[in-house]
């Protein structure tokens, strides 16, 4: 007698009970289909795991009693299908469907059957996988970012006051406010932040609020279930507050947030948790906060824009980004880094910058700080001739900067600070529209503020213009 032989004629000495409770098990409640795909049997515990009853379910098609079933597909390929995930009886199961062949290897049926029976983990087993392919997705579209960020260079007194507190702050777990003009790398502190403290080795999520459509902000945000809404992934999508579980997240450019998500955003901190759109589930959450802005939120308070509930709540711990106008002896190691590092970008270029053009970047007045360093350093890279990085490489607005400095004093009002900003912050604006053809969705991106900001900045500048010109 051969092996197969054997195994027959011990499973024939098997007592039909024996059989019966092997098939007929609560964990994997199985479904039995003939080759016709009639159902020849179904588990008596199907009622209870998948809402079918068995013995009205016996001797119809399965297609007549499973909507959304694939299990009749086994019979054509004869193939297995191993952890499938399917919407039977309103829930999400995980399923095998596995052809039954005779001894000459014909499909004469397939069974269906559970892999995991309890709700509750293969939900939480699917939420995890979602989020691991939320955030692999999400850093795949941040890698270049990630890898570019800079570090805290410099050794000025500003600078060293932020490394201090910035430190500091890495030690605790309150609530960051890092605030600041735009360009002076508050995303950079964050980071910073996050890197110096025990969460390091978590995920850092980086919200813009100033980016995202007023409609997607709570999906973006908590994430949604599958077909919370129109066009909703099949799978539904983990928010960035799931994604930051165990890390840091940062809402940066905060003052754009909406009204009514800044309620909602409110709850999230003092609860710990959230509500995917169209879940049963509240979801715990465990995230360090950190927020930016280079708007005036007290300001935004009066004008009953930012509640002041919110704002009190992230303000625990306030970190002031300096700008490059007050760290000017910063400004060669910062433009040092910045080319080396677009050296590495480029692949070709200058390595190093004159005597003569650093000079004129320190007496440059930088309204848009080391983004706009940033850019300059770009542009002269790409269009210098030899080694190193001339006067003649550099914009005209620097070039010209001792000008452009007694033009400024000489405004009309003198060292008016408000004056000085306003007409500093128009004639940025206007370069920066002119150096994209007048694309105000790709100048708002450079000037890092929202596309309605803009839109009120330039009607200001135009309504300001009139003024001037009626006086």
């Amino acid at each position: 007698m051969n092996d197969k032989d054997t195994s027959r004629s011990k499973l024939s000495d098997l007592d039909d009970e024996l059989i019966y409770a092997l098939i007929d098990n609560p964990y994997e409640c199985p479904m039995v289909i003939g080759k016709d795909g009639v159902i020849t049997f179904m588990s008596r515990y199907s009622d209870k795991l998948l809402g079918i009853n068995s013995e009205e379910a016996v001797g119809k098609h399965i297609t007549e009693v499973v909507t959304d079933t694939r299990l009749h597909e086994i019979l054509k390929d004869g193939k297995a299908r191993i952890g499938d995930m399917l919407y039977i009886g309103g829930r999400r199961q995980l399923i095998s469907r596995i052809p039954l062949k005779n001894r000459a290897g014909q499909v004469i049926g397939a069974v269906g059957k559970g892999m995991l029976n309890e709700v509750t983990r293969l939900y939480d087993l699917q939420r995890k996988v979602d989020l691991l392919d939320g955030q692999v997705q999400y850093f795949q579209s941040q890698i270049h970012e990630l890898k570019g960020a800079n570090p805290l260079i410099g050794e000025s007194a500003p600078l060293q006051d932020v490394k201090e507190k910035a430190t500091l702050a890495a030690k605790t777990t309150a609530t960051i406010l890092v605030t600041g003009e735009s360009g002076t790398g508050k995303e950079i502190i964050a980071y910073f932040i996050h890197q110096s403290s025990h969460r390091a080795n978590k995920p850092f999520i980086k919200v813009n609020c100033a980016s995202i459509p007023l409609e997607l902000f709570e999906s973006e945000l908590f994430g949604y279930e599958p077909g919370a809404f129109t066009g909703a992934s099949s799978k539904g999508k983990p928010g960035k507050f799931e994604m930051a579980h165990g890390g840091t997240i940062l809402l940066d450019e905060i003052g754009e947030l909406p009204l009514a998500m800044q309620g909602k955003l409110l709850r999230v901190l003092q609860e710990r948790s959230v509500d995917r759109l169209g879940g049963t589930n509240t979801i715990p959450v465990d995230f360090r906060l950190i927020a930016s802005t280079n708007r005036d939120l007290s300001a935004l308070i009066t004008e009953g824009k930012f509640r002041s509930d919110l704002y009190f709540r992230i303000n625990v711990f306030n970190i002031q980004a300096p700008s490059l106008r007050q760290m000017p002896q910063d400004i060669p190691l910062i433009a040092r880094h910045l080319l080396a590092q677009l050296k590495t970008e480029i692949t070709w270029g200058p390595s190093a910058i004159s005597e003569e053009a650093m000079d004129l970047l320190q007496h440059y007045f930088w309204p848009g700080n080391v983004r706009e360093l940033r850019n300059v350093m770009e542009k002269a890279s790409i269009i210098a001739k030899g080694e190193k990085i001339s006067p003649e490489d550099l914009p005209e607005q620097i070039r010209d900067c001792t000008e452009t400095t007694n033009r400024i004093i000489d405004y009309p009002g003198g060292y008016n600070l408000k004056q000085i900003l306003q007409e500093t912050e128009k004639r940025v604006i206007e370069e920066v529209l002119q150096s994209v053809q007048g694309n105000k969705t790709k100048a708002a991106k450079l000037l890092g503020i929202h596309r309605t900001s803009l839109y009120d900045k330039i009607h200001k500048t135009k309504a300001t213009s009139n003024d001037s010109q009626i006086k």
